[in-house]
């Protein structure tokens, strides 16, 4: 007899509580709602902490999906719909997406850790009556570069990066983007060089400390991937309406290191992923414009460039 949705469904939550817990060192508390009325299928915390739990939603698939141009491309396809009136961008709430590999009995490589209000964007969507239907496509290869990309999470990483968010995630859910209608779209207006400048703009506290290093030119230091980082910032924005930043790396760690004063020290950093960031006001490295194009940002907030400057002639971000 197959597995109804029912007991998948608690098979894929029973499976993010043991990975969260085996992976988190110790660190790492979660608990399940008696009542999924508020859209959470896990609370996480850090353990003896008092700080405010995140929810977790959590979405999993036992199949995956051939498609692609390529031979052997496999897919994560989840659908789900929610009511319109539930659509709330809390940056609390996260979904969690996952292949369940009942041959190795547990998820398969990678995960995805995405925040509601990110997901929300990026996800396929169609509206039925008072309803919102959400389709989730994720290319699993290895060098998938696809919109939901970085977002990936292997499972040994789970809890390592679920600490992260929880150390990063607002306090209440005051700071959420406010909520858009449906069929709502964002006015913005054309730069030059097809980037487009935003009006709408996070406003988390991280955000706003980044955002005031660009036009004060100060480097920040922050981790990053396992990596301490000192860089200099230059452009802020979003990409596929996610917070970025663009910045010149001039010491610290990375995965791909390379030489001070090289091109290939440009860093393209996802400001949600970015933890103790710390201010160093009076450091700057002022350093030249490269000739490619900037793959970063798609929507500028602000620059280091004076407006007279070329601003987007940077070299491609590492």
């Amino acid at each position: 007899m197959a597995l109804s949705n029912a007991q998948k469904g608690a098979i894929g939550q029973f499976e993010f509580l043991a990975t969260a817990l085996t992976t988190g060192n110790g660190q790492v508390e979660v608990y399940t709602p008696a009542a999924d009325n508020e859209g959470r299928d896990a609370e996480v915390r850090r353990h003896l902490r008092r700080t405010p739990a995140i929810g977790i939603q959590i979405k999993v698939s036992f199949v995956t999906v051939a498609g692609g141009r390529g031979l052997g491309q496999r897919y994560l396809v989840i659908r789900f719909d929610l009511r319109a009136d539930r659509v709330v961008s809390d940056p609390r709430l996260w979904y969690f997406f996952a292949h369940y590999d009942r041959r190795a009995l547990g998820f398969g490589n990678p995960c995805y850790l995405i925040r509601s209000d990110v997901l929300y964007k990026l996800a396929r969507r169609r509206k039925v009556g008072n309803r919102i239907w959400f389709t989730l496509e994720a290319n699993l290869g290895p060098q998938s570069r696809d919109r939901y990309s970085q977002y990936r999470v292997a499972p040994l990483e789970l809890g390592r990066r679920l600490l992260e968010i929880i150390d990063d995630a607002p306090l209440t859910g005051s700071h959420a983007v406010p909520e858009l209608p449906i069929e709502a779209v964002l006015v913005s207006r054309p730069s030059a060089h097809g980037a487009t400048i935003s009006r709408m703009l996070p406003l988390d506290r991280k955000y706003s400390l980044v955002r005031e290093a660009v036009l004060e030119r100060s480097s920040l230091s922050a981790w990053y991937k396992g990596h301490l980082r000192l860089f200099s910032p230059f452009l802020l924005g979003t990409k596929a309406d996610d917070p970025h930043v663009l910045g010149y790396q001039f010491d610290g760690t990375s995965e791909k290191p390379a030489p001070n004063g090289s091109s290939e020290s440009w860093r393209c950093l996802r400001i949600a992923e970015l933890t103790r960031v710390k201010v160093l006001p009076g450091v700057w490295h002022a350093v030249p414009m490269g000739r490619g194009f900037q793959h970063c940002i798609d929507r500028v907030d602000v620059t280091a460039y004076r407006p007279t400057t070329n601003m987007l002639r940077l070299r491609q971000a590492a």
